[in-house]
């Protein structure tokens, strides 16, 4: 983990700074924030930050429209919040990517330095987990190339895999499918969430919530545990 010379209040600020940025832009901001930082990655765990707007689009059944306006408002912001984090923590993220729980009212942000899947030396080893998340992305895209599954701080854990992307994927993708990618990409948090038990199991800890963030241009999958 990152340690800066004030590191507590760096984040504390930051969590202050992102919240402030996000209700200038949304309208609200969220009721709590938890950040978390590893070598090359920032966590921002959220509670509470459903718009009004926001609450008529899952009420009808529209969440594809929800994540895409939050896609196209961070994609705006980004630069905004890297350039803080740059001048409170020395760090420069080159991407930000977000999953959202509508039903329980949460969310994380996810900024990282590149988009290159590496090996940790908190890489857990789990033969079970391994072997369902083969099961389930050969289900639901195709086998992947490599897995990785990382205890990045004492309340997140993530699994990483690359070459993920199916044929139909890939087509949807390049021709600009966006909203039935997002439709199945919820599909897929779905087959996740039902391997809840086997997953705390492997872990060793309870899971608080479980995040699904597809990349697509860049073939990668990522799936976080807020752990208790």
């Amino acid at each position: 983990m990152i340690k800066t010379r004030n590191n507590h209040e760096d984040i504390t600020y930051l969590n202050s700074y992102i919240s402030k940025v996000l209700k200038r832009n949304f309208g609200k901001g969220p009721a709590t924030c938890f950040t978390s930082l590893t070598n090359d990655k920032m966590f921002i765990y959220m509670k509470h930050f459903i718009t009004p707007a926001e609450e008529v689009l899952f009420k009808k059944n529209e969440l594809h429209l929800a994540y895409k306006t939050r896609s196209v408002v961070f994609e705006s912001i980004f630069d905004e919040i890297k350039d803080e984090i740059k001048k409170v923590l020395g760090i420069v993220f080159t991407s930000i990517q977000h999953d959202w729980d509508f039903y329980n009212n949460t969310g994380i942000l996810l900024l990282e330095k590149d988009s290159t899947l590496n090996l940790n030396k908190f890489t857990l080893k789990c033969d079970q987990m391994y072997s369902e998340i083969q099961k389930i992305c050969s289900e639901v895209h195709k086998l992947p190339d490599q897995i990785n599954i990382v205890n990045a701080t004492p309340s997140i854990y993530y699994i990483e895999y690359s070459g993920f992307k199916s044929r139909i994927e890939h087509v949807l993708y390049t021709k600009g499918y966006v909203d039935l990618l997002i439709d199945w990409s919820n599909e897929v948090k779905k087959t996740y969430r039902k391997n809840k038990r086997l997953f705390e199991t492997c872990l060793n800890a309870s899971i608080e919530d479980i995040f699904t963030i597809m990349d697509y241009e860049h073939d990668r999958g990522t799936i976080i545990f807020y752990v208790k």
